[in-house]
């Protein structure tokens, strides 16, 4: 066993300096499923929502690492994760409680196989596989699998008349939702889709008119109350 004082020295490196793989074909996904992510829990400060960064789980070795698409993780330290850059197993006591990749030509073989063997076993409790392609990598567009007695089962799956394809996560307590191509998160308890930043921005552009557009017609009563009482006081002689 590694002790802390024999660790103190070694260093984690952030990043191995490559870019993400098959980056055109995913990084718009990343992209948006990493920023609704971190909307959504931006007001929880002891969830860590992250992707496509280093997450060490053999404390000691260096060279035990694995690059998520996007995790989350619950009841966590954010500070001495960002005080580190990268996401320490041992750091924070735990794996992360979700993990969800997207399905690439260059990445799915690992997606199946590999990475999933390693994070059953060292304790991540959701597995997502998401595939934009509708099911050329992963078979299926929308994967959701929970972890019972070190093993993944697979969580219940439904198709949709248009389609589509749902599973809810008991972890993020959220329903995902592949439709198009797109993945989509629902929220259960506010009742609402999750917005990317674009539908924030757009519906955020939208209040703004609606509330110039009254701001102006209160304007206008007002000022025109202001001719009509001005207008009664001259008939009356005042």
């Amino acid at each position: 066993m590694v002790t802390p004082a024999a660790t103190t020295d070694i260093y984690y490196p952030e990043t191995d300096g490559m870019p993400l793989p098959d980056g055109e074909y995913q990084l718009d996904y990343f992209i948006e499923i990493i920023a609704i992510l971190k909307r959504f829990f931006r007001n929880r400060f002891d969830v860590w929502v992250n992707g496509n960064t280093f997450l060490y789980y053999v404390e000691g070795d260096f060279q035990s690492f694995v690059s998520p698409d996007c995790y989350v993780a619950f009841g966590v330290d954010r500070d001495l994760i960002l005080s580190n850059n990268n996401y320490r197993v041992w750091d924070m006591g735990k794996a992360p409680d979700f993990i969800l990749e997207i399905g690439s030509p260059s990445t799915w073989r690992q997606d199946l196989g590999p990475k999933r063997d390693l994070y059953a076993r060292i304790g991540v409790l959701e597995y997502w596989k998401f595939d934009p392609s509708g099911g050329d990598h992963y078979g299926e567009p929308l994967v959701g699998e929970t972890l019972v007695d070190g093993e993944y089962r697979q969580l219940d799956m439904v198709r949709g008349a248009d389609g589509g394809v749902s599973g809810y996560s008991p972890v993020l307590n959220l329903e995902l939702r592949w439709l198009e191509g797109r993945l989509r998160f629902y929220d259960p308890v506010g009742r609402r889709w999750l917005e990317n930043l674009d539908e924030a921005e757009a519906r955020a552009q939208s209040a703004e008119a609606v509330a110039r557009t009254e701001r102006s017609a209160r304007e206008f009563a007002e000022a025109r109350n202001a001719e009509l009482e001005a207008e009664l006081r001259r008939l009356r002689g005042q």
